[in-house]
């Protein structure tokens, strides 16, 4: 469950393990706004139940709650999981309703300066496991939230290597991704694909800083 399916850490993982429960013989069905990454679920075995569950609307989000319910019910969902925290309250709910099991997935650390935003971050730790991203995510759900350690597992994320390899792809292939970039055949420049949306705080600036540091005179 995550409010849309565009781009991030949240969809790619949220895409993952839909092709996993698939693979498995499960359904995977995502409950989410949609977005550009649509096909990828459907290539990836999933199913999109579209909801508007980006909103902080309450109102909105009590709907989406008995909507969430609804399916759960008809399709015989047995676990619920949250990896946002707008959409989270909702699967809360539902699975209260349905008995369904929760589960959340905390995919970062989220910034809390007064009780109210407290109280709204705290549903990702009402995960009957509270999945983390890092073992210092995992310190601050525990420290935090006062989560039983037990409850909380950290499960790393990271980069599946094999999707980058160069020999899953024909000359031809290169070629034409080469020239869709403005490359010529010859040409000296290098190419990093990093394997994160742009942001300040992925890296990218790093690595543009160290290329040119390794450029500049001596």
């Amino acid at each position: 469950m995550t409010p849309a399916l565009n781009a991030g850490g949240v969809e790619r993982t949220t895409l993952e393990i839909a092709d996993a429960i698939s693979r498995a013989g499960g359904l995977a069905l995502v409950a989410s706004a949609g977005g550009r990454l649509e096909p990828d679920l459907k290539a990836a075995g999933g199913e999109l139940i579209k909801l508007p569950l980006a909103t902080k609307n309450p109102i909105t989000a009590i709907a989406n709650a008995f909507a969430l319910a609804r399916v759960i019910r008809k399709r015989g969902v047995a676990i619920v999981h949250a990896r946002s925290r707008a959409p989270a309250w909702s699967a809360w709910i539902a699975a209260k309703l349905t008995g369904a099991h929760f589960v959340t997935t905390f995919h970062g650390i989220y910034n809390a300066r007064s009780a109210p935003k407290r109280f709204y971050n705290s549903i990702m730790a009402r995960g009957e496991v509270v999945i983390a991203n890092s073992e210092y995510t995992r310190e601050h759900v525990v420290d935090q939230f006062r989560v039983r350690p037990e409850r909380v597992i950290a499960i790393p994320r990271g980069a599946d290597l094999a999707v980058f390899d160069p020999a899953r792809f024909t000359p031809e292939e290169i070629a034409a991704q080469r020239a869709a970039w403005g490359l010529t055949e010859n040409d000296p420049r290098c190419v990093v694909i990093v394997p994160a949306r742009l942001t300040r705080w992925k890296g990218q600036m790093v690595m543009i800083e160290a290329a040119a540091e390794q450029q500049a005179p001596a």
